[in-house]
Order: structure tokens, then sequence, then C-alpha cells
């Protein structure tokens, strides 16, 4: 039921060879207690059969084919250009709504003009007793990773400011993107939601998090779980993020810091 005055969303949904996991995401977006939505999926030349089981499956969605993979930076950026709404939602393709998700994204978000992003909380798929994100946090030397990753799920149940939102799932006023510009394609994949965040809060916005918008995500369905091209993003873009970010003293107490994660690391791995 539309609602009259509703200010309509977009969600952009980014596929890359979805076919296991794209339908629940889809589903979960039509059982959304808000409305008007606009269904956006971007997909960044997908080898599987995921385009051809959305067009079958899903007629009302709109969809954008990329003629190579763009990433999540720039696959995302595609989708955004193309919205319509007043607020854009980012998701991942193997993630699951809450019905009631978009709803309180929204509610959140117009708490205050000022607030830029809504994050959810999202849970492990399969796993939900454990957290995947509630926002985003940031360690000393500029790896981002969800806020209580791996925690018990019944933790993180205030509702209150973030440093930002995890980009598996999130909503984004328009005008905060029109004023601090869209993904940087320079990422590809990995801490872009973090570079994000950090142009947004040095513009003057700022992000909320929902614990009432709840999402489930099939963690690293769509890319393998480790992988060196993973690792060496992950890595790279860390260390873009310091660089741009962080000032010179912190650069350096972030190279001890790295040292000393990386050895915690290796030796978890070991014993």
């Amino acid at each position: 039921m539309r609602v009259s005055g509703s200010p309509l969303i977009s969600v952009v949904v980014l596929n890359w060879n979805g076919v296991h996991c794209v339908e629940g995401c889809l589903v979960s977006l039509q059982a959304q207690s808000y409305h008007p939505l606009e269904i956006i999926v971007v997909d960044n030349a997908s080898t599987d059969k995921s385009v051809d089981f959305i067009r079958m499956n899903f007629p009302e969605v709109k969809m954008i084919l990329n003629k190579r993979n763009l990433g999540f930076a720039g696959g995302n950026n595609i989708g955004i250009k193309a919205s319509r709404g007043r607020y854009i939602m980012i998701l991942n393709n193997d993630a699951r709504l809450d019905p009631d998700c978009i709803k309180e994204l929204k509610r959140s978000i117009e708490k205050d003009k000022r607030y830029g992003a809504s994050a959810s909380k999202i849970l492990l798929n399969g796993k939900e007793t454990l957290l995947d994100a509630a926002g985003i946090s940031i360690y000393r030397d500029g790896l981002s990773i969800g806020r209580g990753r791996l925690e018990r799920a019944d933790q993180y149940n205030m509702e209150g400011e973030v440093f930002f939102a995890s980009g598996c799932a999130c909503l984004f006023r328009k005008e905060m993107l029109d004023d601090i510009g869209l993904f940087d394609e320079d990422f590809f994949a990995y801490a872009d939601d973090t570079d994000m965040g950090w142009r947004a809060r040095l513009a003057g916005w700022r992000c909320i998090y929902n614990p009432k918008a709840i999402v489930y995500h099939l963690h690293s369905a769509s890319s393998s779980a480790y992988s060196p091209l993973k690792v060496f993003l992950v890595e790279r873009n860390r260390i873009s993020v310091a660089i741009k970010y962080f000032p010179f003293h912190l650069l350096i107490y972030g190279l001890f810091y790295t040292l000393g994660r990386y050895f915690y690391q290796a030796y978890g791995a070991l014993f």
C-alpha cells in the first residue's frame, strides 16, 4: 500500500554471479512495509544465469547491465546515478531485510537533517546469534571492520550515532551524496564505505544506527571469503584511507599497530 506523501526510496542492489542468493534479497524487498520503492539491480558483468533469473522472476525490477566488473564502488555509483529517490539504499545481493527494515532506516535518518546516512543492524545469515556489523569501527591503522562483528547479536540495541554505515545495507540522504560525491572508484572494493564516511563527517554530516533495522547477511557470498585479491585490496585501501585522513603522527603509530595486528592474526591462525 502506498502511503500518500511518502518519499520515493531507491534501492540499489549490486549483483555479481549471485544466482544462488539474489532471490532472497529481492523477495525481502518485495515484502517491505515501506512504499514507494524503486528497485534497481546493477549487474557487474555476471557470468552465471542471475541476469536471466532476475528478468524472469522479477520483471518489475529495473536492471542495468555493466559490460565489465566495475567493483563495489563503480557498480553502486552507476545505480545511484540512475536513482530517482529522495533517499537511496545500498544493498548487497546476499542480504535479506526484515519487513520493517527500510521503514526503520527512514525513521532514523529523518530525526535530524544532519543525518546523511542510516546504519542497519546486520546479522550473519545462518548464524543469527552473531553480529556482522552495527555500523563501522576503525582501527588505529586505518583498517575498518563491522562494529561488534562476531559478537553476540543481543547487544548493540541502542539507537545512536556511529562513525558510518556498512556498505552491505545502508540508507543515504541524496542531499548528502550531492554534497560529498559518490564512492571513490579508485578503491574498487573494500573500505569505499569508510572513505565515504570520512568525507561525510568532515563535511558536517552524521550517521545514525538503528538496531530495529535488521538485515541478514550471507558474508562474502559474491566473492571468496579469503583470496589474494581481497587481501591486497583490503590492505591497499586501508593504507589509502590512513594517508588521506590521518595526521602524520598517527601514520607512524599505525605502522606499529599494524605489525601487532599481523602478529596477533598469525598467532591465532597457528595456535
